[in-house]
């Protein structure tokens, strides 16, 4: 592998949006965690943690001195990690994992010193967990991923190859996914305006329950048996994937949710991210590469009509280019100066938050095998009021893995649950 020597390197486009975003009672953050069969030594740990940052430079990483004059902000990479920020938690029950977990997850890593994120080992009553908090502006679901599967092989002694290239200098989302033409820009927004065209009403909102006006998140996770994950893939038709079942099913479980609450479901907007990253590195390289598309769901009240609309939009979307458009549209966002940038969070409220949508899904797909005493994993995107609601999946094992993130004003616990197990009615039963 190419080692870069660079002491610093800008912030991407993606990773200065996500930056932006962050804010103290809504962290931008990507949560990833494994479950892991009987102990795991905690020195041992610290040592696999510290290896495996040794692979990513961003993973050694804090955000350089800046001022508000600023255009932009620069990472600056360290050569080793001196200070590994493992919290280790002693839980009597399942119970007292979650509670662990979501006080992981009720802040950002501090960016002041690296590395930009946070772990903990969660010794539970039927194994250990270990939960990353990775900071958004340094890396996206497939980043925090591919840093879990560096630690959990330093931990086990394994082989951990990474691509021949220098993860420093293919860092440029705008050279992945930007335009290249004006014949190609013309195309890409004549497809946004008449994207546009579809999404002009405002998003619907998924109906509140039980939620307290508090800060932070809660997690409920909730993985399907082997048989009922053979039973969505069989869903998707010759024209749509798997992807596009979990979007269908989110949407009908949304509808069905609002009319239990009485409330209106009018146009559900589903947010999904989009990796940009090459094939032949698809799943590798710690960074932000991935966009953001919204598909909605208007008048459909079953999951095969649900499903044939929203495989007509991500085929459009895929045709189109429209995951690069995101790219293009941070061209201008990108030449401003950092006080500019930091009120991005305020126009947004001004919007009357028309531009937030209703619940977002993130699926990361089959990840790379995690190793033979790892039972479980489970991921999560951040999401900011109104989007109270937002689902990571994974598959891992031939079983689909859901892990339900929600902002506290959303949902209680038991709400949480209700809803993720309505989600999960309809994928199955459909």
């Amino acid at each position: 592998m190419a080692i870069s020597t660079t002491p610093s390197v800008p912030l991407n486009r993606l990773d200065e949006l996500y930056l932006t975003l962050d804010h103290g009672g809504e962290p931008w953050n990507v949560h990833f965690e494994v479950h892991h069969r009987g102990r795991m030594d905690p020195d041992r740990l610290v040592e696999a943690i510290r290896a495996a940052a040794l692979r990513h430079p961003l993973a050694r990483a804090r955000l350089g001195d800046w001022r508000y004059s600023d255009r932009g902000y620069r990472w600056e990479i360290a050569a080793a990690l001196v200070e590994v920020p493992l919290e280790i938690v002693a839980c009597a029950d399942e119970g007292a994992v979650a509670a662990a977990r979501e006080r992981l997850l009720s802040h950002s890593p501090s960016l002041d010193a690296p590395p930009p994120f946070t772990m903990l080992l969660a010794q539970g009553p039927d194994g250990d967990t270990v939960v990353l908090n990775l900071h958004h502006a340094a890396g996206d679901g497939i980043a925090a991923a591919r840093l879990m599967l560096s630690v959990l092989r330093a931990y086990a002694g394994a082989d951990d190859p990474v691509p021949p290239l220098d993860p420093l200098a293919v860092r440029d989302v705008r050279a992945l996914a930007g335009s290249t033409s004006f014949a190609e820009r013309l195309v890409r927004f004549r497809a946004l305006a008449q994207h546009a065209a579809r999404q002009w009403s405002p998003p619907a909102r998924v109906a509140a329950d039980g939620g307290a006006d508090r800060p932070g998140y809660g997690v409920e996770l909730l993985a399907l048996s082997r048989a009922d994950t053979a039973d969505v893939a069989a869903r998707r038709t010759d024209v749509t994937t798997v992807n596009d079942v979990l979007l269908a099913a989110l949407a009908i479980a949304v509808r069905r949710w609002n009319d239990e609450h009485g409330r209106s479901s009018r146009r559900i907007a589903l947010s999904m991210p989009i990796n940009v990253r090459p094939p032949e590195w698809r799943t590798e390289v710690v960074g932000n590469f991935a966009t953001y598309v919204t598909v909605s769901c208007s008048a459909a009240e079953d999951l095969p009509s649900a499903l044939e609309d929203i495989g007509r939009q991500t085929r459009a979307i895929k045709r189109d280019g429209l995951a690069g458009l995101v790219v293009d549209l941070l061209a201008g966002y990108s030449t401003l100066t950092i006080a500019s940038k930091r009120q991005l969070p305020s126009l947004l409220v001004l919007t009357g938050d028309v531009a937030i949508d209703t619940v977002s899904l993130s699926n990361l797909g089959t990840l790379a095998p995690a190793g033979d005493d790892v039972d479980a994993v489970w991921f999560s995107p951040p999401g900011r009021m109104p989007l109270g609601a937002a689902i990571g999946v994974v598959t891992h094992d031939g079983r689909l893995h859901l892990a339900l993130r929600y902002r506290h004003p959303q949902f209680d616990r038991s709400a949480a649950g209700a809803f993720i197990q309505l989600y999960r009615e309809v994928l199955v039963a459909g």
